[in-house]
C-alpha cells in the first residue's frame, strides 16, 4: 500500500505542477500576440519583428468579403507591416482557445478593433513555435467577419466640386458609403503611379476599382504585360493588382471597397510625403 500512496502523491504533484506551467505559457503567448499587434500599429517594425520567427516559412493570410490576401516569408511580411501608417490601436480580444505542445502552439480568438475601419470584427488564429525558450509566431490567419455584414448606410449625394480633398495625398474621395469609397479623380498628365505603388504587394495597387471615365484617358497595366487604355465615355473594372499611367489629362469616377482602397490611399500619402521631403 505504501508504494501506491507514493505513486498517488507523485501524480498529484505532477498535475499540480503542470497547471501553473500551462497558465504561464498561455500568459506568455497572449502577451506576445498583444505586443505584436500594438507594435505593428505603432509602426515599430524592430519590436514587431521580435514577435515573429525570421524565416521564409512564416505566413499571413487575410480573408474578407473582397477576397483572400496571402503573404509568404518574413521579409515580405516585414515590408508589408512597414507600410502601415501608425495609428492608435483600440483592441479587444476574447473567446481564446489554446492548444500548447512542447514546441508548437495554436491559439484562436475573437477580436474587435479599429484597424482600417472604426468597428472591425475578426476571427483569428496564430500558430507559434518555441525558439530558445520563447514563443515566436509562424502563421497568422485573420478573417474579417464584419466585412461580410451589409451595413445600412444613409443615402448620400454631393456635387463633385464640393467633395473634400484628402490633405495628405490630394485625391478627392469619400469612404464609408456602405463599405465603399467614391472618388472623383482629376489627374493632369503625365503621371506614372508605378513608383508610388512600390512597397505594396506585387508593387502594384491592391484594390479593385469600378468607374466611368468622364474626360481624357489612362492606361492600366497588369502583371504579365497586359495593358489596356480606357477612354472618355467608357465604364471600367480594374481587378487587383495593377498600376496606371496618365498620358493625357483624365477625369473619372472611381468606386472601390473601403477595406482595400483606404490602405492604398494611405500608402500613396506616405510615398508622396517622402518625395516632398527630399
Amino acid at each position: 500500500m505504501k508504494w501506491i500512496f507514493i505513486v498517488f502523491v507523485a501524480l498529484l504533484f505532477m498535475c499540480c505542477k503542470s497547471k501553473p506551467n500551462l497558465q504561464s505559457e498561455q500568459e506568455a503567448i497572449t502577451k506576445l500576440l498583444n505586443d505584436e499587434s500594438y507594435f505593428a500599429a505603432k509602426g515599430d517594425t524592430v519590436q514587431w519583428a521580435k514577435c515573429w520567427l525570421n524565416s521564409d516559412d512564416v505566413s499571413f493570410m487575410y480573408t474578407s468579403a473582397e477576397g483572400v490576401q496571402s503573404v509568404k516569408g518574413f521579409k515580405t511580411l516585414a515590408q508589408f507591416i512597414g507600410e502601415i501608417e501608425p495609428f492608435d490601436l483600440k483592441l479587444k480580444r476574447d473567446n481564446y482557445t489554446y492548444t500548447i505542445g512542447d514546441e508548437i502552439a495554436f491559439v484562436s480568438f475573437d477580436q474587435h478593433d479599429n484597424w482600417g475601419v472604426a468597428d472591425r470584427k475578426t476571427k483569428e488564429t496564430r500558430t507559434l513555435q518555441k525558439v530558445n525558450g520563447g514563443w515566436k509566431t509562424i502563421h497568422s490567419s485573420v478573417v474579417e467577419v464584419s466585412s461580410f455584414d451589409h451595413p445600412q448606410t444613409a443615402s448620400y449625394h454631393m456635387p463633385v466640386n464640393k467633395m473634400p480633398k484628402n490633405p495628405r495625398n490630394g485625391f478627392t474621395n469619400i469612404s464609408g458609403l456602405g463599405g465603399m469609397s467614391v472618388g472623383y479623380m482629376d489627374i493632369p498628365s503625365p503621371v506614372d503611379f508605378t513608383a508610388l505603388l512600390e512597397g505594396l504587394p506585387d508593387n502594384m495597387c491592391s484594390s479593385p476599382h469600378w468607374g466611368y471615365v468622364i474626360d481624357g484617358a489612362l492606361t492600366v497595366k497588369y502583371p504579365g504585360g497586359k495593358q489596356e487604355t480606357i477612354q472618355a465615355g467608357e465604364v471600367f473594372y480594374w481587378p487587383a493588382p495593377h498600376t496606371g499611367v496618365v498620358e493625357k489629362n483624365v477625369k473619372f469616377i472611381d468606386i472601390s471597397p473601403d477595406g482595400k482602397f483606404i490602405p492604398v490611399m494611405d500608402h500613396l500619402a506616405k510615398k508622396m510625403a517622402e518625395a516632398a521631403s527630399k
